[in-house]
């Protein structure tokens, strides 16, 4: 198996960190020779948000675009992933649906050991509430910004499939949310249920 070969397979596995940017990093003649370029490489996400909610949501499929350095094993990049709905009842009884975005921040950082497809990366955003409906009726202001007070940073490892056609990489790792601010009136309640330092991330990759 030529390393070449094992570098492309790497690289998906390394599009799960969190998870924005769909736009492509295309080659370049200036760019170093140990510089592999990714870019829409297909991601899968699926989150447990912890706390208070307690569900698993499905993300929207979204890309990964960032450079692989074949050289120092760095993977550097950013993950854009659709925003997505859930529904749960507050309370046990109110029926709360929220859609929420993933901002990234400092994007993806990490290192791939080219040898055996091992992958640790962090990924740094932002999560950031667009619509929060009780009973079906818009309580978020759209005049605000509602999002959490600090970054979520969350950490990945995963495996590397080969013998799959595409290659298929799977990640999996936890990240915390913090308390929402931004939000009006019902900010508080919101964090209430969401914050907390117990959410899961479950990844599937795929090349293109």
């Amino acid at each position: 198996m030529t390393k070449r070969v094992i570098t492309r397979a790497v690289v998906a596995l390394c599009a799960a960190a969190f998870t924005a940017g769909v736009a492509g990093v295309q080659p370049s003649s200036a760019a170093p020779a140990a510089a592999f370029p990714i870019s829409n490489w297909n991601a899968n996400v699926t989150t447990h948000v912890g706390a208070l909610v307690n569900t698993d949501v499905q993300i929207p499929a979204g890309h990964f675009t960032g450079n692989l350095d074949t050289d120092t094993s760095k993977l550097t990049g950013s993950m854009d992933l659709p925003p997505a709905t859930f529904t749960y009842n507050a309370l046990g009884f109110i029926p709360t649906t929220v859609t929420f975005h993933v901002d990234e921040t400092a994007g993806v950082d990490g290192t791939v050991n080219l040898q055996t497809g091992a992958v640790n990366v962090t990924d740094k955003f932002n999560v950031r509430l667009s619509s929060v409906k009780l009973f079906g009726i818009e309580v978020l202001d759209a005049n605000t910004t509602c999002k959490t007070t600090t970054e979520s940073t969350a950490t990945l490892t995963g495996t590397l499939n080969l013998s799959a056609t595409p290659a298929t990489v799977t990640l999996s790792g936890n990240y915390p949310i913090a308390s929402l601010d931004g939000c009006g009136f019902l900010g508080g309640f919101v964090s209430a249920f969401t914050a907390g330092p117990t959410n899961s991330l479950d990844v599937t990759i795929t090349a293109p």
